[in-house]
């Protein structure tokens, strides 16, 4: 069993800088739970908490119900593969891998096993007599997997381990990680900025931003219920498209339609008037078909071919609706509104084209804090 809790968690640095804010949660045995967030939200240095190359200067960690303070980072059992790899240049790809169990002071007979099981895990057996110099990245990096492996952890703590591989081989790696993780069940932290390697990795994401997490919860909750703004726009790709809006007692008034709201529609959104943002997912802009209930029309502003999909890039014309503190803050560097349609559909930029969605693929925010808000059943 490898169980890890955080309670309030924090670090502040000797400068005054606070990378890390009362980080709450729990890592489940067996679990695959990765720490995503832009460059410099403190998730590499929550990892670093955690195996012990930083002390927490508030809260409390946690292996399997016994505290962490004051344990050396050897002797807390947990196995970490850095971005960079960190082999030793000077040693064989199987002299890397007996390394940390040489150590550990093992008999010689049970290194070789071990490394000749791990090797045979990983498929890098006919590797194991070349140097790092003479090897891929992505050759490298299950070097780096397995030594992390050969010492049989309780936990696996992984820092950016794809970054420096290039597309096609980290969709490969990604893979070849959840059938690794799967077999070997072992605890696994993940830190990466990549919200796709989140999503596809991780049983579990935590989001961050300035030190704080955001939103906790499975890549599908994370995706059809954001918390707040950050999450619904740091999740999904193109992001979610996000607009000023003013409900009233009967309709939703967007900058390119007024939507009348039945009363099964205003008893889902509760008693929110007034001002709010809009968030709409561009794969739920679509083309129109007779028995739907929202349709706009707005100008083609790019197309963007990519083979299995079409991102269209939309210019919704002049708005007469103000912009709420929440939604300025993301206007700077926010494109225009994209629709994600089938690359079937002949689409050119500057036409006019109708698009529509459901009124229930809607996601709404507080406009000034951004949290969602409330929906009722």
């Amino acid at each position: 069993m490898a169980e890890i809790t955080l309670e309030r968690v924090s670090k502040q640095f000797a400068d005054g800088a606070t990378a890390v804010r009362e980080a709450t949660f729990t890592v489940h045995d067996g679990e695959r739970f990765i720490l995503v967030g832009p460059s410099g939200c403190g998730k590499s240095t929550l990892l670093n908490l955690i195996v012990g190359l930083e002390e927490p200067t508030g809260g409390e960690i946690r292996l399997d119900g016994r505290s962490l303070r004051g344990v050396d980072p050897k002797d807390r059992d947990m196995a970490m593969v850095f971005q960079s790899y960190a082999l030793y240049p000077h040693l064989s790809v199987g002299e890397n891998l007996a390394f940390p169990l040489k150590l550990a002071g093992l008999p010689a007979p049970e290194i070789a096993a071990r490394v000749a099981e791990t090797a045979r895990l990983l498929v890098i057996t006919d590797l194991l007599g070349r140097k790092p110099a003479n090897l891929s990245g992505g050759q490298r990096q299950r070097v780096a997997m397995g030594r992390a492996i050969v010492r049989r952890p309780k936990v696996f703590l992984l820092d950016e381990p794809l970054s420096n591989l290039d597309a096609q081989l980290r969709t490969l790696m990604r893979a070849e990680l959840i059938r690794l993780q799967q077999r070997l069940g072992t605890t696994t932290l993940y830190v990466t900025h990549d919200q796709t390697e989140a999503m596809t990795l991780g049983d579990r994401v935590a989001i961050m931003r300035g030190g704080a997490i955001e939103q906790i919860g499975t890549p599908r909750e994370l995706y059809h219920r954001p918390a707040n703004l950050f999450v619904a726009g740091f999740i999904g790709a193109p992001a979610m498209n996000f607009l000023p809006g003013r409900l009233t007692a009967d309709r939703l008034v967007l900058p390119m339609a007024e939507l009348p709201l039945d009363s099964a529609q205003r008893a889902r959104i509760g008693g929110a008037n007034g001002p709010v943002i809009v968030g709409l997912r561009p794969e739920q802009l679509e083309l129109p078909s007779s028995d739907r209930a929202a349709v706009f029309d707005c100008t083609v502003d790019l197309v963007e071919w990519l083979g299995a999909e079409v991102f269209v890039h939309l210019d919704l014309g002049p708005s007469t609706l103000a912009l709420p503190p929440a939604l300025a803050q993301l206007t700077a560097d926010r494109p225009r509104p994209i629709a994600r349609l089938d690359p079937a559909a002949a689409v050119t930029a500057g036409q006019r084209l109708s698009l529509t969605f459901e009124l229930s693929a809607l996601h709404l925010f507080h406009p000034d804090t951004g949290a969602r808000l409330p929906e009722r059943a």
